[in-house]
C-alpha cells in the first residue's frame, strides 16, 4: 500500500483501488461509451461521505480516457468552488459555454451566453432558491452576480428561440459531450438544488450527458425540505440512471488499516500481538467504516506516533488514537481522569455487572448505539474499569508494557493530542445539543478564540460557520440561550486574525455573527417572537455587537433602491427601532465616560454609528471627540482607526488574472468627515508627526495615514 500522508485524496487510478471498485467503474464506463445520441442524459453516481465517490470517478474517467473515443469530450464541473445559488449558476453556465466553445467554436458563439441571460434575467432556474435564502445573506453577492450576468450574457433573442438554435447545432453534431459534477455533498441544501435545476433546465441538450456525483439520501433530504409535496419525483425527472458504488468490504477495509498501522508504526511483538487485535476488532475497526476514515486515521497516527514510539503501548496507542478522533468529548474526559482511571481498585471494592455508573461521566455525549464500544475500550485500556479484580503483580507487567492505565505512563499518551482544524461531527452534535448552556457556549468560543489553525486565524470561524451549515437542528426553545450567549461575548470573540483581507474581506464574526441568527431565527419565528427574543438577547451584548445590531436592524427600515424590505426578513419590528437606538446610544455614552470606548477595536464604526442613531447629528460625537485631539494616545489612535485597506485583483476577464491581491493603504477620512475636528486633527498630527517624540511602531501610524491621506486629497488612492 502506498503511504499518503496529510491527504485524503481520492485515488487516480485503478492500481491504487484497494476496495475492488474498479469492476464497477470499468462497467459504468463502458455503459457512458455506449450512450449514442443523448439528450442531457443524466446518470448519479451515489454514496454515502467518505466511501469513495471521487475515487470511482477517476476511475471511471481513467476508463473512459484510456478507450480513446475521439467523439466524446469530458468536463468537470467544480461546484464547491462557488458559493451561493447565482454563483453556481453563472458558473455553471461559464463552464458550459467554455466546453461548448473549445469543441464547436463559432458553431455556438454566444449561444450559451444568450441562454444564460434570459434565465437569469427571467429567474426561472435560480430565483426559488434566492427567495428561500436569506436575503441579508447573500445581499452583498447577488448585485455583484447580477450586474456582471449582464455584461457577459448581453443580447435580446428569447430564452426559447436561443436554447432551439443551440440544440439544433449540437443536435447536428459527432461529438458527445460528458460533464462530470462532483463534490455536490459539499454544497448547502440550496446550492445543491440549484445545480439539479440547472442540469434539468439548461442541461438538457442533444449530445449532452451529465455524471452527478452525490449522496443519494442527502439529496433527498434537501429536496423533502424545500418540496415537500415532490418526494423522490423530483430527482426522478433529472436522473436517467442511478448506480450506488459498492460498499468496501469489511475485511479489505481491516486490511488497509492493519497495513497503515503498520507502515507507520511498524509491527507488535508476538506476546503484544493479541491485545493489538483485541483492540483493534472492539475499538478500531466500529469507526473505520469508509476509506476516507482509513486515510484520517493514517494520517493522525503519522503525526502522533513518531514523537512517543517506542515509549508506549501500540495497542493502547491505536485504540487511544481512534477516540481522539471519533470521541473527542470520551477522550477528553479520560485525559482529566488520571487518578480514577489508573492502577487497580481495592479487590473487595467492585461493584456489581449491573452497575454502570463507572462509565457515566465518559458518555455523556455519546449516542446510545456507541455507548457499549466506549465502555468495552474503557475496560480493556483501563483494568480498573473491569468487574473483575487483579492482583498487584499485574501492575508490574503493565508498567513493562508501557501501558496508559499506570499513571507514569499516562501522560505520554496525550503530549501529542493534536487539534483537528476541522469539527468532527461529534463535537457539532455537542454544539448543537448544548446550545442552551450558556456557560458552555461561552467557554467552547473563548476556547476557540485562543486556537491557532495553521492559516494562522482562530478557531472561531470554524465553529461560527459549522453553527450556521446546522442552524436548524438548534432546538427551537434553545434558540434565545444561544444567542444570548453569543451575544454577550462578541467583542472578546471577534479577532482582527480572524478579518478576511482581499476577495474575502467581508468575512469577518460580525457578518457571521449576522449570518447565524438569521439563519437561526428567519421562517422559524413570526416578527413579533423574533422581536421579544432579540430583545431579551442584546440587554447583555457587548458595544461592537449591540451597535452593529442595532444599526442593522435600523437598515431594515430604510429606504433602498429595490423598495422596502419585506417584514418578514426584519430583524425586529418597527415600533421596537426606537427602543434598541436608546440602548445603544446609552451604552456608547457609558463607555465614552469610562473612556473605555477609546480603546475599543470599532471605535470608528462606534463613532459614525452614535452620529446616525442621534439622527445624524455629530453634536454629541464631536463633545466627546474633539477635547481628546489635544491626547497624544488619542491621536495615534484615531489615526490607526481611520487607517483602512483595499485589495485589488485582475479577474481575469481580458488576459490572464492576477494569482494574488495587492493590498493598499487608504486613508478613510476625508474633509466632510463630521465625527470630529478634520481640520485641527491633520494639524494636531503633523505637529506630532515632526516632533521625534514617538517611537517607532507609533511613527510610522502616523506617516503611513498621512502619506495615505495625501494620496486620497490628490485623489490616487485607490
Amino acid at each position: 500500500m502506498s503511504t499518503r500522508y496529510f491527504n485524503d485524496s481520492p485515488i487516480e487510478t485503478s492500481a491504487d483501488d484497494q476496495y475492488g471498485i474498479t469492476p464497477f467503474a470499468q462497467s459504468l464506463a463502458k455503459g457512458i461509451l455506449g450512450i449514442r445520441n443523448p439528450v442531457g442524459t443524466t446518470i448519479a453516481l451515489n454514496g454515502p461521505w467518505g466511501v469513495g465517490k471521487s475515487s470511482t470517478v477517476n476511475i471511471i474517467r481513467a476508463e473512459l480516457e484510456k478507450a480513446d473515443d475521439k467523439k466524446l469530450i469530458i468536463s468537470d464541473f467544480k461546484c464547491w468552488w462557488y458559493r451561493g445559488e447565482e454563483a453556481l449558476a453563472l458558473a455553471f453556465l461559464q463552464n458550459l459555454h467554455a466546453v461548448l466553445s473549445d469543441s464547436l467554436k463559432d458553431k455556438v458563439k454566444g449561444l450559451v451566453p444568450k441562454l444564460g441571460r434570459g434565465m437569469l434575467q427571467a429567474g426561472p432556474v435560480i430565483g426559488a432558491a434566492v427567495a428561500l435564502t436569506s436575503a441579508a445573506q447573500f445581499a452583498p453577492f447577488m448585485t455583484a452576480s447580477t450586474g456582471f450576468a449582464r455584461r457577459f450574457f448581453n443580447d435580446s433573442d428569447t430564452l426559447e428561440k436561443t436554447f432551439s438554435k443551440l440544440s439544433k447545432v449540437l443536435q447536428e453534431e459527432k461529438r458527445r459531450f460528458l460533464i462530470i459534477i462532483d463534490d455536490i455533498d459539499r454544497l448547502s441544501p440550496d446550492e445543491a438544488l440549484a445545480i439539479f435545476r440547472m442540469v434539468k433546465s439548461v442541461g438538457r441538450l442533444p449530445n449532452v450527458m451529465y455524471l452527478l456525483v452525490l449522496d443519494r439520501l442527502l439529496a433527498e433530504q434537501a429536496v423533502a425540505e424545500r418540496y415537500p409535496s415532490e418526494g423522490p419525483h423530483f430527482l426522478e425527472k433529472i436522473i436517467q440512471a442511478s448506480f450506488d458504488i459498492p460498499l468496501p468490504l469489511r475485511t479489505d477495509l481491516n486490511r488497509a488499516v492493519l497495513s497503515a498501522i503498520e507502515t507507520t508504526c511498524g509491527s507488535p511483538g508476538e506476546d503484544q500481538l493479541r491485545r493489538m487485535l483485541n483492540l483493534f476488532h472492539d475499538v478500531v475497526a466500529p469507526y473505520l467504516t469508509t476509506p476516507r476514515h482509513v486515510v484520517r486515521f493514517q494520517n493522525a497516527i503519522s503525526l502522533t506516533w513518531p514523537a512517543i514510539a517506542g515509549e508506549i503501548s501500540l495497542a493502547d496507542f491505536i485504540a487511544l488514537e481512534t477516540l481522539r478522533l471519533y470521541e473527542p468529548s470520551t477522550f477528553q474526559t479520560i485525559r482529566s481522569n488520571k487518578i480514577n482511571l489508573c492502577g487497580l481498585r481495592d479487590r473487595n471494592g467492585g461493584r456489581h455487572r449491573e452497575d454502570d455508573s463507572r462509565f457515566d461521566p465518559f458518555l455523556g455525549s455519546v449516542d446510545d448505539g456507541r455507548k457499549e464500544t466506549i465502555r468495552i475500550a474503557l475496560q480493556r485500556l483501563f483494568p480498573r474499569m473491569e468487574d473483575m479484580g487483579y492482583s498487584g503483580g499485574f501492575l508490574d507487567r503493565w508498567d513493562a508494557e508501557r501501558r496508559v492505565c499506570i499513571e507514569a505512563h499516562f501522560d505520554t499518551y496525550f503530549r501529542m493530542s493534536l487539534s483537528d482544524e476541522t469539527l468532527s461531527m461529534e463535537s457539532i452534535d455537542q454544539l448543537i445539543g448544548r446550545a442552551d448552556d450558556r456557560d458552555f457556549i461561552q467557554r467552547t468560543f473563548r476556547r476557540a478564540a485562543e486556537e491557532r489553525r495553521r492559516t494562522g486565524t482562530s478557531m472561531v470561524p470554524v465553529l461560527l460557520d459549522e453553527l450556521i451549515t446546522h442552524a436548524l437542528r438548534v432546538e427551537r426553545e434553545k434558540v434565545e440561550s444561544l444567542i444570548g450567549a453569543l451575544f454577550e461575548i462578541h467583542d472578546e470573540i471577534d479577532l482582527d486574525i480572524d478579518r478576511g483581507h482581499g476577495m474575502l474581506a467581508i468575512e469577518d464574526t460580525t457578518l457571521r455573527y449576522h449570518w447565524l441568527i438569521r439563519r437561526l431565527t428567519n421562517d422559524r419565528f413570526t416578527l413579533d417572537e423574533r422581536t421579544a427574543l432579540y430583545m431579551s438577547a442584546i440587554t447583555d451584548a457587548s458595544l461592537g455587537w449591540l451597535v452593529s445590531f442595532t444599526n442593522s436592524a435600523r437598515d431594515d427600515y430604510c429606504e433602498r433602491e429595490d423598495g422596502p424590505q419585506r417584514e418578514e426578513d426584519c430583524l425586529i419590528s418597527e415600533n421596537a427601532v426606537a427602543t434598541l437606538v436608546g440602548l445603544a446610544i446609552a451604552a456608547i455614552r457609558t463607555a465614552a465616560a469610562d473612556e473605555s470606548l477609546l480603546d475599543h477595536k470599532d471605535l470608528i464604526y462606534i463613532l459614525y454609528r452614535w452620529r446616525d442613531f442621534a439622527d445624524n447629528d455629530p453634536t454629541e460625537v464631536r463633545a466627546w471627540t474633539d477635547p481628546l485631539l489635544s491626547n497624544e494616545k488619542a491621536l495615534i489612535i484615531f489615526a490607526k482607526g481611520f487607517t483602512g485597506e483595499s485589495w485589488s485583483q485582475g479577474m481575469g476577464f481580458v488576459g490572464l488574472g492576477d494569482r494574488v491581491a495587492q493590498r493598499h493603504v487608504r486613508a478613510q477620512i476625508n474633509e466632510n468627515t463630521n465625527i470630529l475636528d478634520v481640520d485641527r486633527f491633520r494639524t494636531e498630527l503633523e505637529r506630532l508627526q515632526a516632533s521625534g517624540q514617538l517611537d517607532e511602531p507609533n511613527q510610522k501610524v502616523i506617516d503611513d495615514f498621512l502619506a495615505a491621506w495625501d494620496r486620497r486629497r490628490q485623489g490616487r488612492d485607490d
